[in-house]
């Protein structure tokens, strides 16, 4: 028995059982996997020593490789292989999260910074208040260090309930996390438990982060002359450059988070809306599983016709197939190695493609066109020789400008004749680069699995599922029929990982949002605090409301855009260089316009404030 935690090295999986490979023969209908070597469907997984390197690894890997050349030379002669850590493993949900989670640790931290500049301004500007109680203080005999010990000690206190606070946080957002279902046919489970390490890290890295704040508010006031200080009283000079060039900055690292979430925020939606090549609307999916009859090849045809003429004769049903696989699974498709007439072989190693197997009547179901050519023939037809048809990219990549129609490719033992190419579509997830696909004729190679593709009215694909599970059940009363879905939620499926960081970044936006408003507020608040005694001089003297407040804007606004034109850039380069992405003008354009708008409410709300102060209290005060 496995631990309960243990969730085998599909990341996000559940599983409940694992069997030996030795069963593969058994449990997939007569699997040769263990017996030809030119099945490749296994992959090799290790934990290395702690005194082996990647390199040393690698360069065992290369040595055995090259013995299995020489004993197996038919099927190992140009067979590689790369040792790779196991988030770098080409298949699996770890390949689509990596990515994103990269970009999401990424603005973490600017986040973090973010917060602790804003922390910085606050703290700057709680300790400018502080000038004369600092004064009174080395006035009185404390020294600087004195005064240092005593700021750093208030913060490492707020910064303990901070971080305590936080933790608690994380302990009950993580448990409420984990109490909410996921519903879907794919046992699909996160490991959301906080380890001790983790949170220890956690808060000891905000504590750090609020002392380290703390330091210059901290020795800015142990170097106050007291005599200044306690002559000034409790107000100061408000004009501070470090102050503005903290808020700029703030402005600049809120933007760049900000412009970050909205490119992958609009590369998610872009990428969700694309076309994958097919109709995923109105296709209803449902699965079964001959494996385990011991079924020979023409029975299992024969048992794929007389299903096929069932379905097809549904009320409701415009056309229906059966394929081995459905494209964007969260297992791929397999991969076949292939030679091409006319094609001469490569060193780098033998031609391969993805591959499917369907029966007549499955392009017209999914509602890929064929470009070329013609579908396979029926199920019936025992004199045709056997068939593919490939997609656009195959030709494109293995025949170049030449006619692929009526070529022949040979996958293992056995010759195809093309007879069709088919539109190039989504096979594997949304955004990949065009692939070369081939599929193969059911009736060359009957497959004891198998996927029911219906093709029915738009809003009605379920209505069908009792139907097909009766007609199922009618042709073998043993026989389940399984993971019933449509075609648009089986792609939903197939999005979730990358819509898992697309919800966080949803959150982290407005959170910094707020933030930036927070901190913005903050200096502006303070800096009209100190000019209380200006300000009323000014309207004293005739100055109107509109004006004072359109100076003090102007004044802000002019700090706040150029950390916004800091940040602008700095998105705009790395977007460039970096990350190589099309430029969205909705977010290069909207997400700027945000944030300036949001920083002029936060700039006029202490601004309007402070003009509804009576001239004649205000030039008391000092």
């Amino acid at each position: 028995m496995t631990p309960e935690r243990f969730q085998g090295t599909v990341l996000g999986l559940n599983f409940d059982l694992w069997v030996p490979a030795t069963l593969a023969p058994m449990l997939l209908g007569g699997s040769r996997e263990l017996e030809d070597r030119s099945l490749r469907g296994y992959y090799v997984m290790g934990r290395l020593r702690p005194d082996v390197s990647l390199v040393q690894a690698q360069a065992e890997l290369d040595q055995t490789m090259r013995q299995l050349a020489d004993a197996y030379p038919e099927t190992n002669r140009k067979l590689q292989g790369e040792v790779l850590p196991f988030w770098r493993a080409p298949r699996g949900p770890q390949r689509l999260l990596s990515s994103a989670l990269m970009i999401l640790q990424s603005i973490m931290l600017l986040l973090l910074l973010a917060v602790c500049g804003n922390a910085v301004n606050l703290v700057l500007a709680r300790a400018s208040a502080r000038q004369r109680e600092m004064g009174m203080r080395l006035a009185l005999g404390a020294g600087p260090w004195h005064i240092v010990r005593l700021l750093l000690a208030e913060n490492l206190i707020l910064a303990l309930l901070g971080a305590s606070l936080g933790a608690a946080i994380a302990v009950w957002a993580t448990d409420a996390l984990r109490a909410v279902p996921l519903i879907g046919a794919l046992p699909i489970k996160f490991q959301t438990g906080l380890d001790s390490g983790s949170l220890a890290f956690a808060m000891l890295l905000g504590i750090v982060c609020g002392l380290i704040v703390g330091v210059a508010p901290a020795l800015q006031l142990a170097r106050v002359d007291p005599q200044a200080a306690l002559r000034s009283g409790a107000r100061t000079a408000g004009r501070s450059g470090l102050r503005n060039a903290l808020m700029a900055i703030e402005v600049a690292l809120a933007l760049v988070v900000l412009m970050a979430a909205g490119l992958f925020l609009r590369s998610f939606t872009e990428t969700r809306d694309t076309d994958p090549g097919f109709r995923r609307e109105g296709l209803l999916l449902a699965a079964y599983d001959l494996t385990g009859r011991n079924l020979e090849a023409p029975a299992v045809r024969d048992f794929t016709r007389r299903l096929l003429e069932r379905l097809r004769a549904l009320p409701g049903v415009e056309t229906a197939a059966i394929a081995s696989s459905v494209p964007l699974d969260i297992h791929g498709l397999p991969i076949r190695s292939f030679t091409l007439e006319g094609r001469a072989q490569s060193d780098a190693g033998p031609d391969q493609a993805l591959s499917n197997i369907v029966t007549p009547g499955y392009f017209r179901t999914m509602g890929i066109p064929l470009r070329a050519g013609a579908d396979f023939a029926d199920l019936r037809d025992a004199a045709t020789p056997p068939q593919a048809i490939v997609s656009e990219e195959f030709v494109r990549r293995y025949v170049g400008g030449a006619e692929a129609i009526g070529r022949r490719l040979q996958i293992r033992s056995t010759g195809y004749v093309i007879v069709g190419v088919a539109r190039n579509s989504l096979n594997e997830s949304f955004g990949e680069r065009p692939t070369p696909v081939i599929y193969l004729a059911y009736r060359d190679r009957p497959m004891p699995r198998g996927e029911m593709h219906l093709r029915t009215r738009v809003g009605t694909e379920l209505l069908l599922a009792p139907a097909v599970e009766r007609i199922v059940r009618e042709l073998d009363p043993a026989l389940p029929v399984y993971d019933v879905r449509t075609m648009t939620e089986h792609v939903e499926k197939n999005l979730f990982l990358r819509r898992i960081p697309a919800r966080m970044f949803v959150v982290l936006g407005p959170l910094l949002l707020l933030l930036a408003a927070i901190g913005i507020y903050a200096v502006v608040a303070y800096t009209v605090s100190h000019r209380t005694t200006e300000i009323g001089v000014r309207l004293a003297l005739g100055a109107t409301v509109r004006r004072v407040v359109s100076q003090i804007l102007g004044e802000s606004l002019r700090v706040v855009g150029a950390g916004a034109l800091a940040g602008w850039a700095i998105a705009f380069i790395l977007n460039l260089h970096l990350v190589r992405g099309p430029i969205y003008f909705s977010v290069f354009l909207g997400v700027p316009a945000l944030l300036l708008v949001v920083a002029m409410v936060a700039c006029w709300l202490p601004a309007q404030r402070a003009t509804t102060v009576d001239p004649s209290v205000a030039l008391r005060q000092d």
